[in-house]
């Protein structure tokens, strides 16, 4: 991709993952000079290397809701719970663990849901675009759109549920409840296990056009369309001021300028910040995955699966079931605790037995960036000349399409596609 750049129109964005490589291509497909800096070889090997792959734009309700606040001594106590928390004494976290509890309200759970929504849908027509554009990108990244087959085993949940598809009906979800034999019909490799693992199914939620694609194989694609600069293997080390103004990166040994900045850096962003006296409300969350090589097609499942109960994803990429799960609040620690990979494979074997070989899982663990109430941060900062895109929690891969247009019309001085006001980095 070759444009000519007008004066002005440098931009440096900090950050490879699928958020920094889409905010790459899109601004690159608007005639910006892109250099991209990551402290990694190449694109897509942080958070984004082995996710949950689903791009899940009718889900994203999030964390912070009435029923996570009920379970919140549960995630202190039990060391087996799909969500774990441990306190750690330090300010930032506290406030934000403060701000998560203020947001469990459903009135504040439907504003973030309806605006996720309209970033997820935004989300979805660029990334239609985008692969329309650029033809190879989606072979190259295992795109298919399989539909997602939600399971839920517990049958006193239906009447929340079907609530809550009946709102978002109004708001363009096309979705529906099918019951167990229909959830075996939409996905015949549940067959293959009466129980489907973690007991029997209650019934389940359809969605026909959800997709899956592997975030590290878009990034990495997106950046090699976007014709970006690449300045990797090199860790920022903070910015540089002049008059109020950011005008600068600091590097090892160099610095590199530009008339804009873009940080999209994850869980790396708060200290990037913190030297200017602000760090945004960003928590870091591990999770986990493993990706199994398929032996069975027969009995491994195509559509893209969500274990509700159990809080896990399944996706088939390729000749490959990507599985992931999990949601830790424990800094920014990346070690891997092999008690949740084993869980993940046994998961695997109640509910598709036979359909893996578990000789090497590939196992993976990696840190979402959420902010309290799950709105991702994409906009202006208080510095002239630094723009943020982050805080898209588990929803990075979903909403990376959506949150690179909106940041290229904001910073484009454009009418944005949708309300930019929820995602404000400054409070209003």
């Amino acid at each position: 991709m070759t444009h000519a750049t007008p004066r002005g129109r440098t931009v440096c964005i900090v950050g490879a993952g699928i958020v920094g490589a889409a905010t790459a291509y899109a601004l690159a497909r608007e005639g910006w000079q892109v250099t991209l800096v990551d402290a990694r070889p190449a694109p897509g090997l942080g958070e984004s290397r082995a996710n949950g792959a689903q791009l899940s734009y009718s889900y994203v309700e999030p964390l912070a809701t009435p029923a996570a606040l009920r379970a919140l001594p549960g995630w202190l106590l039990s060391d087996d719970s799909p969500l774990r928390w441990r306190p750690r004494p330090e300010a930032a976290h506290l406030r934000w663990l403060a701000a998560f509890v203020a947001a469990c309200r459903w009135s504040e759970v439907r504003r973030t849901t309806a605006a996720l929504l309209a970033l997820s849908g935004l989300s979805r027509t660029t990334l239609q675009r985008w692969l329309a554009e650029q033809p190879g990108i989606a072979g190259a990244a295992l795109h298919r759109q399989p539909g997602k087959l939600v399971l839920y085993r517990d049958a006193a949940a239906r009447a929340a549920v079907e609530r809550q598809l009946a709102w978002q009906r109004a708001l363009g979800c096309t979705q529906r409840v099918v019951n167990a034999d229909e959830c075996r019909a939409l996905e015949p490799a549940l067959g293959a296990s009466a129980a489907a693992g973690g007991g029997p199914i209650a019934f389940g939620v359809w969605t026909a056009d959800e997709e899956v694609i592997d975030a590290s194989l878009l990034a990495q694609a997106l950046v090699d369309a976007s014709g970006a600069t690449r300045c990797f293997g090199s860790p920022a080390l903070g910015f540089e001021l002049r008059g109020g103004r950011v005008v600068a990166l600091r590097l090892a040994g160099r610095t590199l300028e530009a008339d804009q900045f873009v940080l999209a850096a994850g869980p790396a962003c708060a200290e990037l910040l913190q030297p200017l006296g602000w760090a945004p409300a960003i928590e870091p969350i591990r999770g986990y995955s493993i990706t199994l090589p398929v032996v069975d097609a027969a009995v491994a499942p195509r559509a893209s699966v969500t274990d509700q109960g159990r809080k896990l994803v399944y996706a088939r990429l390729g000749e490959q079931l990507r599985v992931a799960g999990f949601a830790e609040l424990c800094g920014l620690d990346r070690r891997i605790d092999p008690r949740r990979i084993a869980a993940l494979c046994d998961a695997v074997r109640e509910t598709f037995p036979g359909a893996c070989r578990f000789v090497d899982p590939q196992p993976w663990a990696g840190l979402r960036p959420a902010t309290p109430g799950g709105r991702p941060l994409v906009g202006a900062t208080r510095w002239p000349g630094l723009w943020l895109n982050a805080g898209h929690g588990a929803l990075g891969l979903t909403l990376a399409g959506g949150s690179a247009a909106l940041i290229t019309d904001l910073m484009s001085g454009r009418h944005a596609a949708i309300e930019t006001r929820p995602f404000s980095v400054e409070p209003a």
